[in-house]
């Protein structure tokens, strides 16, 4: 049988095989960190439909001895401030760390029931925040109605309701969504009267897909309330007097410091993000380990086939030549790994990332990081080849084994 003109591939040496596998769960590594950075990112600077930087949030007000004053004289106290816009009070507010959900659905379809984000909101609600239909309409003023701590009696038959693009997307499919109704609570209907392009939700939401939706409820407890205050004037500023006459309006309260929704959601990404760099620190960790051993086992192969390759110089074949040779078959086995890349993001990838993730995914990751291996790969076989490069035609005449 002629001989094998393979130098590295042509070997039945496992190390091989080890060094493709570790090359393929790297470029996995590398789609996988890139995805957690692009969805990190997404998450702190993507466009919400919110005035993130021009609102801020009164996270919670705890009356002293239970006599609550009622959201409507914080909501008088906090209007009265200058460079104050307008004033809304909500259940939750977006970023957050409470969050109300509920099961809904569409028809009969009581099997397949996704649990939304539910926001309570006042009349000034969606304009304090920056949010507007994109279909359908606002609330009327006579829609509105006051919470009184019983979910079950939030609701008329059928009550309006305004959902989130992902909601309606999830309920209805293409379809239209706006005059077709849902179901929140058994025997409990409500009425799509508008679809909101996307709401951000609490950082704590069930489901972090964007699937809500907003009932024109007022909350009537200051301890029960989230109050939204959107400014024109300087941030710090505006949260240190409204901290202020909060508490001389309010003495015996507990107030929260103001909070601005850009902070809430820096706050509320950084978890992603301490993610995504984990799984950058991870993948370059690998990578390191993987080219110490491309160059470590190409090290150890050319000390070991000294003597073939000197006989192959001594048959012709040029030191650049079989330097080059080496250099393609570091190229092949990248080639090896990249398509085992492939096969493996196919299958395992779309399991292993998180579902924050998944609108992240990009069609390039992957071949960039296959150019992105090639690169490293001809980086690691410098060394060998170097090697390679070195070896004299004469050196077969010293062994006591060949003779020429």
């Amino acid at each position: 049988m002629p001989a094998s003109s393979f130098l590295l591939l042509g070997r039945p040496h496992a190390g091989t095989g080890w060094l493709a596998l570790q090359l393929a769960i790297g470029m996995v590594l590398c789609a996988y960190a890139w995805q957690a950075l692009l969805a990190a990112h997404a998450q702190r600077a993507a466009p919400t439909g919110i005035d993130d930087d021009r609102v801020l949030v009164v996270p919670w007000f705890q009356p002293a001895h239970g006599e609550d004053p009622g959201s409507a004289s914080v909501v008088r106290t906090l209007r009265a401030l200058p460079d104050v816009e307008s004033v809304a009070v909500g259940n939750q507010t977006p970023y957050g760390t409470s969050a109300w959900s509920a099961h809904v659905w569409a028809g009969d379809e009581v099997r397949s029931r996704p649990l939304a984000t539910v926001y309570l909101a006042d009349e000034a609600f969606l304009s304090t925040l920056g949010l507007a239909p994109s279909q359908g309409r606002r609330f009327a003023t006579s829609e509105y109605q006051d919470y009184t701590g019983d979910q079950r009696r939030l609701h008329t038959d059928p009550a309006p309701a305004l959902l989130s693009a992902a909601l309606a997307q999830r309920l209805y499919g293409t379809a239209d969504p706006v005059g077709r109704t849902l179901q929140v609570l058994p025997g409990k209907q409500l009425r799509v009267v508008g679809v909101i392009p996307t709401i951000p939700l609490p950082a704590t939401a069930h489901r972090p897909d964007g699937t809500a939706l907003v009932l024109p409820v007022r909350m009537t407890r200051a301890g029960d309330a989230h109050f939204f205050v959107r400014h024109t004037g300087h941030t710090d500023a505006l949260a240190m007097r409204i901290r202020s006459q909060l508490a001389a309006r309010y003495p015996d309260a507990a107030i929260a410091a103001p909070v601005s929704l850009m902070e809430l959601r820096a706050h509320a990404s950084s978890g992603a993000m301490r993610h995504a760099w984990t799984s950058v620190i991870a993948c370059l960790a690998w990578w390191l380990s993987t080219l110490g051993m491309l160059v470590l086992g190409g090290h150890r192969w050319v000390h070991d086939h000294r003597q073939e390759l000197s006989l192959r110089r001594a048959f012709g074949a040029s030191s650049a030549q079989l330097a080059h040779r080496l250099r393609w078959e570091y190229l092949l086995l990248a080639a090896v790994a990249a398509l085992s890349a492939v096969i493996i993001a196919a299958v395992l990838l779309p399991r292993l990332v998180p579902a924050w993730m998944a609108s992240a995914s990009s069609p390039w990751i992957l071949p960039v990081a296959t150019v992105v291996t090639a690169v490293l790969v001809q980086l690691a076989a410098t060394w060998p080849a170097r090697m390679v490069r070195r070896i004299p035609p004469h050196l077969v005449s010293r062994s006591p084994s060949v003779r020429l």
